[in-house]
């Protein structure tokens, strides 16, 4: 099951990026989190682990799988038989503005199941998740 959204940013790639790598201010900027934790130490680089708890989805670890400053870094969980791997790529589109695109691929064998009843909640969190990061990149 894949998701995708994109929103254009009236800001620099670089404080989009800013904003959107600053993962312990996302309970801050976005209402879909609740906790954030850096398992391993700063600077978040590929091999980092963070530990995430959203409103009404299960607390878990993500995986930092790739960390490409400032345009890309994904992060994967695997919990009980599905594999989650979101993306989150900044793009610069000219004098200061950039598009944030956000993916997230969902593998394994209850995915149809939890598609009937997460499909409508992770559209709208990934909706939340852009805007949230939008205000946050377009205020100084």
């Amino acid at each position: 099951m894949h998701f995708e959204k994109s929103i254009e940013i009236d800001a620099s790639q670089q404080r989009v990026w800013d904003v959107l790598s600053d993962l312990e201010a996302w309970p801050q900027r976005i209402e879909t989190v609740d906790t954030v934790e850096l398992l391993t130490p700063a600077p978040i680089t590929k091999g980092s682990r963070v530990h995430l708890k959203q409103p009404k989805l299960s607390e878990g670890t993500w995986d930092i799988t790739v960390w490409d400053a400032p345009s890309y870094f994904e992060w994967t969980q695997k919990t009980g038989g599905i594999t989650s791997v979101a993306g989150h790529r900044v793009e610069a589109l000219g004098e200061g503005r950039a598009r944030l695109t956000l993916t997230l691929d969902m593998r394994g064998f209850l995915i149809p199941l939890i598609a009937l009843f997460y499909k409508g909640l992770t559209n709208r969190y990934m909706n939340l998740e852009a805007e949230g990061m939008k205000r946050a990149a377009e205020t100084a």
